[in-house]
C-alpha cells in the first residue's frame, strides 16, 4: 500500500464517521424536542445527542492533518514537516479542549475554551478560503483547479461547523427550564427554533461534505 491510499483511506474514514453520527445526534435531538414526550425521555434523548455530537468534533480536528498528510502525499503542495507537526499539535490541542469541555461542562474554563477553539476554526477556515479562492483565480499556491475547489470548500467547513455549534447554543436554557419549571408554549418554541437552525445549518454542512468528497474522488476538472 502506498503512502497516499493510507491517508486517503483514513481522510474518508473521518467523514464517514462525521456524517454517520451527526445524524443520530440530530436524529436525537429532534426527537428530544417533541413536548408530548416526558421530560426525562426528553433529557435522555438529549444527552444521547450531545454525546453522539463530539464525535464529529473530533472529526474535523483530525480532518486537518490527515488532509495535510494526503496532499504531502500526492505531491498536490510541498508540506514541509514543520507545518504537518503543527497542524498535528493542532489537533491534539482541539481534542483536549473537547475533553475538558465536556468533563468541565457549564465552568468559566470550559466557556473560554471553547471560545479559543471557536476561534482558532475561524481563523484556520479563513486561510483555507483566501488560499483556495487565489488558486482558483491565479493558479498558485494550488495548481490544480479540483484541489483548490476542495480547500475552498473545507475552509467553509470549519466556519459551518462553528454555525452548526452557535445554532445549538440556544437549546439549553429553555430545555432546563422546562425540566425546572414545566412546558410553555414560548419555552418549547426557542427549543423549536433551536434546533431548526441546527438542522439547517446541519444540511448545509451534509452538501459541503458530499462536495468535497466527489470532488477529491472523482476530480472533474
Amino acid at each position: 500500500m502506498q503512502a497516499h491510499q493510507l491517508w486517503d483511506y483514513l481522510h474518508l474514514l473521518v467523514f464517514v464517521f462525521w456524517l454517520g453520527t451527526d445524524v443520530g445526534a440530530l436524529a436525537a435531538l429532534d426527537m428530544a424536542r417533541n413536548p408530548g414526550r416526558a421530560f426525562e425521555a426528553r433529557m435522555a434523548l438529549t444527552k444521547l445527542g450531545l454525546n453522539l455530537e463530539m464525535v464529529p468534533r473530533v472529526c474535523l480536528a483530525l480532518s486537518l492533518p490527515l488532509g495535510l498528510q494526503l496532499t504531502g502525499a500526492l505531491d498536490l503542495y510541498p508540506i514541509s514537516d514543520e507545518l504537518q507537526t503543527v497542524s498535528w499539535v493542532l489537533a491534539a490541542y482541539w481534542l483536549v479542549t473537547l475533553v475538558v469541555m465536556k468533563r468541565k461542562d457549564g465552568t468559566a474554563l470550559a466557556l473560554n475554551l471553547g471560545r479559543l477553539r471557536l476561534v482558532s476554526h475561524v481563523i484556520i477556515g479563513l486561510i483555507m478560503v483566501v488560499i483556495g479562492l487565489n488558486s482558483l483565480a491565479t493558479g498558485a499556491p494550488l495548481e490544480e483547479t479540483w484541489y483548490a475547489a476542495k480547500l475552498l470548500l473545507f475552509g467553509l467547513v470549519f466556519w459551518t461547523a462553528i454555525a452548526v455549534e452557535l445554532c445549538l447554543q440556544p437549546f439549553r436554557v429553555p430545555f432546563m427550564e422546562v425540566g425546572l419549571h414545566g412546558s410553555t408554549p414560548e419555552r418549547e418554541e426557542a427549543i423549536g427554533r433551536a434546533v431548526n437552525n441546527t438542522l439547517v445549518a446541519s444540511a448545509v454542512l451534509y452538501i459541503l461534505i458530499l462536495a468535497i468528497a466527489f470532488i477529491g474522488q472523482v476530480r472533474p476538472f
